[in-house]
């Protein structure tokens, strides 16, 4: 409800600018989540929050807010969880489906089982309170301080507990909090002792100083020296203090790692935290991972390279692959050549990446290269020694293929190919492999079949964390655990589930890992791209093997994309279509159904629904505009209605039609005022005189009877009646 300006209501530049300081105030508690969690989509939430203050703002009808913001959710968790077109609603069954699960693990109040999806939900029905908050404490209350210290609380706890740096963020909180404390405190004075605004000009005038005080104090408190701290590091006694001499170390042990490129692969499982440290930059020409190596042995917890480590050495100037398991493509698929640099200072790792189908390694000549004959990884040595190389170049090759091409692909494997890539433990539990063959039943190629399980993932709302992922126990097994049990876990968890249940259905599949291709950084000149590199970047994903053709990559895991695909051949007919039943010819009438006519007809036609759809827009448009505006036309209308009536009754009219018209845009007639006082509120509230003359007119009117009513409806009072109306502002 606005009231009026006298009672300490803002100008509409003096409310904007109180919503924009309390959403960058909110926006705060927003930063830190991509930093803390696993999340990759904040700004889809300062999106939607800011969505909710400009509703806010406006202050529609809860009839018309309610479905707005609500629609508005909807959307937002389409676009994080759900590749599909938001009015297809095909993603709906899902959506809900979820909720009712999730509803039941809040009863039973097992929180570690709740799904990202339930999740995000709750978070953004948490954002459409608060943002209702924010409007009561700064347009109601005009009370901010208290959210304004739990702002830097919260700031300053995550800075000393947590990853995140807030040496910049406490300067913003402070600046933005104490302006709005500031103005906040400005309207409370006002409010008390009743000054008028005089036109609005009260936010220029008392906020830039104010905003240049503050500024200036928090650019000489961020410059000034600092002492350095008298007590030791509250993080580091607290971790000494509970550290014990069983904690384990790596994504399988019992602590808490840091994402980054490991070896050890046998025991997969466990939180990590993300760890953005730069491991290299690339100028690079393609779309692709950057594979270090392949495993092939599933043990029931983790993976391992059976046959050892034997490395050969190879001629990188001319690079042939070691073995027939670590071709990536067979000869004659089609291919495009594509370069790239890998720079860095020192290398963090003694290997060269593999983003395709190799071509030429240039390492230097001081300097050899080894592959592993089973992982295909690529060693960077010097005699013995295992060099951290700063600088190498690699021309490799893209395949081009058609997903036509993939569907041909046959089950006649060569006996390398099935006697590595298939192998399964013994103690897998059998529910794997069942699940495997429902989602494949059915799927007429082995693309299909592929395809299948890459988005059942996605289809079945599993999760990803990285933060309550447990480690599977002595009898039981890592994928049968995400797969029914928790249903909940990061890269590790998808591709290797997937790999599992492909070759429990006779695919062969296995499991590569290595860095996805990093933040880009700039588009250079010579058309390759700068891309940087971090820990955080650390992936696994699938490889699967089709007959002619090799290993190509798949992606599983929620929230990542595959960045190799498949071009699509819309001149065949696909090869999993369903063929249709054979239609009897139709005799045609070349009289009434000539081509050129069917043309014009579907021209026609299709201009007809460019119309409607035109028309439509612009009837919705029109009716978007006029609710937006509705008061500055409401205002017009009145004028226009009244300006040159006359009669008995037009002075009564346009008096109480005025009153109605102060009411709609806010100056409300409390049920305490009598007419004068509420005249005098009016007067104050737009700084004039006229409405205390027409209020005494109008009670002169009510005692005397209401004869002679068209005396009072002088061209002075007209005149006194206009002005006011044309005073009122939103």
């Amino acid at each position: 409800m606005r009231q009026s300006k006298s009672s300490g209501e803002a100008s509409t530049f003096h409310t904007i600018v109180l919503y924009a300081l309390g959403f960058l105030l909110l926006w705060e508690w927003l930063r830190p989540i991509e930093v803390l969690t696993d999340t990759s989509d904040v700004q889809i939430f300062v999106m939607y929050t800011a969505f909710l203050f400009i509703v806010t703002y406006f202050q529609f009808p809860f009839y018309i807010s309610f479905p707005v913001k609500l629609l508005a959710l909807l959307y937002a968790l389409h676009s994080m969880y759900f590749p599909d077109v938001f009015l297809s609603f095909r993603w709906f069954p899902y959506f809900m489906e979820d909720v009712k699960t999730n509803i039941g693990f809040i009863a039973d109040r097992d929180w570690d089982s709740m799904t990202s999806l339930s999740r995000s939900f709750l978070f953004f029905i948490l954002l459409w309170i608060v943002s209702y908050l924010m409007h009561y404490w700064l347009v109601q209350t005009k009370r901010i301080f208290f959210f304004f210290f739990l702002t830097i609380l919260y700031i300053t706890v995550l800075d000393t507990f947590a990853g995140y740096d807030a040496t910049v963020a406490i300067v913003r909180v402070v600046f933005i909090g104490l302006v709005l404390t500031g103005i906040l405190r400005m309207m409370k004075i006002i409010e008390a002792e009743g000054f008028s605004l005089l036109k609005g000009k009260f936010p220029i005038l008392w906020m830039m100083p104010l905003t240049v005080v503050i500024a200036f104090s928090s650019f000489l408190g961020y410059i000034a020296p600092k002492a350095e701290p008298q007590w030791p590091d509250p993080v580091s006694f607290i971790t000494k203090s509970g550290e014990g001499e069983d904690e384990g170390e790596g994504l399988g042990g019992k602590g808490v790692s840091k994402i980054g490129y490991g070896t050890n692969d046998s025991r997969l499982g466990g939180p990590f935290e993300f760890d953005y440290t730069p491991v290299f930059t690339v100028k690079d020409t393609g779309r692709h991972y950057w594979k270090v190596e392949t495993k092939e042995t599933y043990t029931g917890k983790g993976w391992e390279t059976s046959k050892g480590q034997q490395q050969i050495q190879i001629i990188e100037s001319r690079y042939e692959p070691s073995s027939q398991l670590v071709q990536q493509l067979e000869d004659g698929v089609k291919t495009e050549d594509h370069k790239a640099l890998v720079t860095g200072e020192k290398i963090k790792y003694p290997f060269v990446l593999n983003p395709g189908k190799l071509q030429s390694v240039d390492i230097g000549d001081e300097n050899d290269l080894y592959e592993n004959i089973i992982s295909g990884k690529l060693y960077t040595k010097n005699g013995d020694v295992e060099v951290l190389m700063d600088q190498y170049e690699l021309n490799y090759q893209l395949p081009v293929l058609k997903e036509e091409e993939v569907k041909k692909s046959g089950n006649a494997y060569p006996a390398y190919i099935k006697d590595n890539y298939l192998q399964l433990p013994s103690t897998l539990p059998n529910r794997v492999k069942t699940l495997a063959q429902s989602i494949m039943k059915d799927k007429p190629t082995i693309y299909d079949k592929v395809k299948a399980v890459e988005g059942y993932f996605e289809l079945e709302g599993y999760g990803y964390n990285t933060v309550d992922v447990k480690v599977p126990k002595k009898d039981e097994d890592y994928v049968d655990q995400f797969l029914f049990e928790t249903r909940i876990g990061y890269c590790d968890n998808f591709s290797s589930s997937m790999v599992v249940m492909l070759r429990s259905a006779g695919i062969p599949a296995r499991w590569a890992k290595g860095f996805t291709q990093g933040e880009i950084e700039e588009v250079l000149e010579d058309g390759m791209r700068e891309f940087t590199v971090t820990n955080a970047n650390a992936h696994s994903w699938v490889e699967v093997y089709f007959q002619g053709i090799g290993w190509l990559p798949f992606e599983p895991t929620r929230g990542f994309s595959n960045p190799s695909r498949f071009e699509t051949d819309t001149s065949s007919t696909p090869a999993a279509a369903v063929p249709k039943p054979e239609k009897k010819p139709e005799k045609v009438d070349t009289e009434t159904d000539t081509p050129d006519e069917k043309s014009s007809n579907v021209d026609m036609a299709e201009l007809g629904r460019k119309i409607a759809m035109f028309a439509g827009s612009t009837i919705l448009a029109g009716l978007a505009l006029g609710f937006l505006f509705r008061k500055k036309w409401m205002r017009e209308y009145v004028l226009w209605r009244f300006k040159r009536k006359k009669g008995a009754d037009t002075f009564p009219q346009a008096f109480e039609k005025l009153v109605w018209l102060l009411n709609f845009y806010g100056i409300k007639r409390q049920p305490a005022y009598t007419l004068r006082e509420y005249a005098l509120h009016v007067d104050r509230a737009l700084d004039t005189k006229d409405m205390k003359i027409l209020a005494k007119a109008y009670e002169n009117l009510q005692y005397s009877g209401r004869e002679n009513h068209k005396d009072y409806w002088t061209e002075t009072n007209r005149k006194l009646w206009e002005n006011l109306i044309k005073r009122i502002r939103p």
